[in-house]
């Protein structure tokens, strides 16, 4: 009688089968990846945003070293805001030194292109030809300066000075129809943390007076003499980040903006009781 092999001998000469995912398995798989990107790509966007905006707070900061080392190399006073024909954008020239070697700061990280024609902001390259002089919440604005770097090009920046701070000569009654009186003119001032020096702009600077009226919606443009609406958007989160007299740097809402003391004449009560906010800054 003939032995029958063994189950041990059966398999030795013949290969294992394969093991692998049932398609049921695969499913699940797939089911657990989807959730878990769905819910960490929300959380890396906002991390991402987060990281962006604390750069510009830090640029902020180095911005107020800038005009620190200015004042105090230069009588204690802020520079006159006539030593060029736009005064909004004096600064430019009277910092350059200051900014010259590190010109990043003169961008907010969500704000590095160019904004396009239109009512509402569209985004367009550095050296579009359609690109427009002002900007907007994610887009820089242009200056008069040709761009060292690329004299094709000019200087862009993010950023815009409170003009309040200037310093004209005595014989200059008003710059751009702001009368000089009310300018700050030097760092001592009575509410250093809550009178704005330098921030989020969609413009070189801007003269803000207590009856400015907001913007319909965010990034409307109205022309260079809506002085408060240079600053009044939202770039960050809903509002923008705010270098003070005193050195600190804030996120402010847009419609708190109404609340700070931009000059020496400034009515803080105003907004609460005559203006209308709209409803992107609610």
């Amino acid at each position: 009688m003939t032995a029958t092999p063994s189950q041990g001998a059966l398999w030795a000469g013949t290969a294992r089968p394969a093991a692998g995912f049932t398609l049921a398995e695969l499913l699940v798989v797939i089911t657990v990846i989807a959730i878990l990107a769905a819910l960490l790509l929300p959380a890396l966007g906002r991390a991402k945003l987060q990281a962006l905006d604390t750069q510009c707070k830090s640029n902020l900061h180095q911005w107020a070293v800038a005009w620190e080392d200015y004042v105090d190399n230069n009588g204690n006073s802020f520079s006159t805001g006539t030593s060029v024909g736009w005064a909004r954008g004096e600064w430019l020239v009277t910092l350059e030194a200051y900014y010259g070697k590190k010109p990043d700061l003169l961008l907010c990280p969500r704000a590095t292109l160019r904004r396009g024609p239109g009512d509402h902001e569209t985004q367009v390259s550095l050296n579009s030809p359609n690109a427009v002089d002002y900007g907007g919440p994610s887009t820089a604005w242009a200056s008069p300066l040709p761009d060292p770097s690329n004299p094709a090009l000019p200087v862009i920046s993010s950023y815009g000075v409170n003009v309040w701070v200037y310093n004209p000569p005595g014989d200059v009654s008003n710059i751009q129809g702001r009368p000089s009186a009310w300018n700050w003119r030097k760092f001592l001032v009575p509410q250093p943390a809550n009178t704005p020096l330098f921030l989020d702009a969609m413009w070189r600077g801007g003269g803000p007076n207590d009856t400015d009226q907001p913007a319909a919606f965010n990034g409307e443009w109205n022309g260079v003499e809506a002085e408060m609406q240079h600053f009044a958007m939202a770039r960050h989160a809903k509002g923008v980040n705010v270098l003070f007299f005193d050195g600190s740097v804030r996120y402010a809402r847009a419609r708190d903006l109404w609340n700070f003391y931009w000059h020496n004449h400034y009515d803080v009560t105003y907004a609460a009781k005559n203006i209308q906010f709209p409803t992107w800054m609610q």
